[in-house]
């Protein structure tokens, strides 16, 4: 059980890192967003959304992220994807393997006061996600799992998700 709690802990650290690390998003994207940009960096290749992802929980758009704020690295083997937001700490940041057949390796969510996680640390699973790739474009869907963190006394919560990213 200590090693769920700390897994657990380590995955809210992360979470904390991407909201602290986003910029004030509170205007909503224009009708006409940019396009993708990417930008290579000491051999790192870094895009932005530019208005083209999506972030669904159960079904509706993670409101309080705005889509061109995700952005997308591909350095050493790995693809992180990473948004967050100011304000009603909503996040994103989702870990995955860079190669033909790309495997997720970890997603964190903050939803609504709910810090949801896909894991598998020390051989403790947590939620499910898969990925497909067409292209440049990568679809992760699957359920993230977590506590209410205003209540954590209340038990798991299970979120359904689906993200859809483009990373040049």
């Amino acid at each position: 059980m200590n090693r769920v709690a700390t897994g657990f802990v380590g995955l809210l650290a992360c979470a904390a890192a991407l909201v602290g690390c986003s910029g004030d998003k509170s205007e909503p994207a224009p009708a006409s967003s940019p396009a993708p940009t990417t930008v290579a960096a000491g051999g790192a290749e870094v895009t932005t959304g530019g208005g083209a992802s999506e972030i669904k929980v159960e079904g509706a758009d993670l409101a309080g992220v705005d889509p061109a704020s995700v952005t997308c690295v591909k350095q050493g083997g790995k693809i992180t994807i990473g948004s967050g937001a100011a304000g009603p700490q909503q996040a994103l940041g989702v870990l995955m393997t860079d190669e033909a057949t790309p495997v997720v390796e970890s997603v964190t969510l903050l939803v609504d006061g709910n810090a949801l996680a896909v894991a598998n640390t020390m051989g403790v699973k947590t939620g499910s996600a898969e990925v497909t790739a067409d292209g440049d474009t990568y679809t992760i869907t699957g359920e993230a799992q977590g506590a209410d963190l205003k209540n954590p006394m209340a038990g798991m919560v299970t979120k359904k998700f689906e993200i859809k990213v483009s990373c040049s």
